[in-house]
């Protein structure tokens, strides 16, 4: 792919801690069969220092852009930047604690070649040891297990996911709300006539939170995050965030049903069941209570408590995990 296209894929990578706290991701994208068309981009506060190693690790890319913003509270604004300084046709958002598997670029940018204006991939368990990351994993990635085909979908993973530079470009000054949730952005693109694709030769390695409470507070603040962006897209007046608000018990039960159905289907049931249930219940119980939070209460300082468990995720593990991961 080393042509005159270069680059073919932007990644943008956000740490609040620094380059040590991304080099894991970076070490996998340098691993990539496609990594000369890789355009990196990394979003980091200002101020923070890059070791000398950084230089050799990211040399071999096509190209690497340092952002300087504020995590905690130009977050969505620093990912607009990011967008517009991209130079590549294809715009992905990476995680410090997802590892690309080695054809994840190259597939990505091959699925782009089709009418889609979002490709999306399969999440693995990078933390397989403990129920709890099992429970998690299923959680919050549930319908994006393997075993699955590649195909036409309604929806595409949070995070980790790629869209056409053009499409969020389109967006002008609403990109930034849009960003807040991409899971809302990917409703929005499909009532605009947009397709979504899902890829199942592109996979990553997702470390799940395994400590209980960080699993039910991550889970909560999630919540009380889709719902305040959920009522921002929609422009709904207190009235109509009562409504959906009474809605959720159902809209709960059928996320229950979902989580239990993609055990089974992806083949964990006799490992998970029934052991993981308290834990699927007790998290999916805290996504319900933060959900009605973010329709009573708003945003609040919500992205900043995510933050924590996004940026910081070792924190949020127990010791074996961070041991098993650190030894890789």
């Amino acid at each position: 792919m080393k042509d005159e296209n270069l680059p073919q894929l932007s990644v943008i990578i956000t740490t609040a801690f620094g380059y040590d706290s991304i080099r894991t991701t970076i070490e996998h994208l340098n691993k990539q069969t496609v990594r000369e068309a890789i355009e990196v981009i990394i979003i980091a506060p200002p101020g923070i220092e890059r070791p000398a190693s950084a230089e050799t690790e990211l040399e071999d890319f096509y190209n690497t852009i340092i952002i300087e913003a504020d995590i905690d509270n130009e977050l969505y604004q620093a990912w607009v930047d990011a967008v517009h300084q991209s130079s590549a046709p294809v715009v992905a958002f990476g995680e410090n604690h997802a590892f690309p598997e080695p054809v994840w670029a190259e597939a990505l940018v091959e699925a782009h070649k089709g009418p889609w204006a979002a490709v999306g991939c399969i999440h693995k368990n990078a933390n397989p040891h403990s129920l709890r990351s099992w429970a998690q994993l299923f959680m919050t990635y549930g319908p994006w297990t393997e075993p699955l085909d590649s195909g036409e979908v309604n929806d595409l993973p949070g995070h980790n996911s790629s869209y056409k530079r053009s499409v969020l470009i389109d967006y002008g000054s609403e990109l930034g709300h849009k960003l807040i949730r991409t899971n809302i952005m990917h409703m929005d693109l499909r009532s605009r006539g947009y397709r979504l694709y899902f890829e199942s030769g592109a996979k990553v390695q997702h470390i799940n939170i395994t400590k209980t409470k960080s699993i039910l507070l991550d889970l909560f603040y999630n919540g009380q995050l889709y719902t305040a962006a959920l009522a921002l897209h929609k422009k709904w007046p207190l009235s109509k965030r009562i409504l959906n608000a009474s809605l959720e018990p159902l809209i709960m039960l059928k996320y229950f049903r979902g989580t239990l159905q993609n055990i089974r289907r992806a083949g964990y049931w006799g490992k998970l069941m029934p052991q993981a249930l308290p834990i699927i219940v007790s998290g999916l119980t805290a996504h319900f209570l933060g959900k009605l939070w973010g329709y009573t209460v708003g945003f609040g300082s919500v992205q900043q408590q995510i933050n924590d468990f996004e940026f910081d995720r070792f924190k949020h593990l127990i010791e074996k995990d961070r041991r098993l991961l650190s030894s890789r």
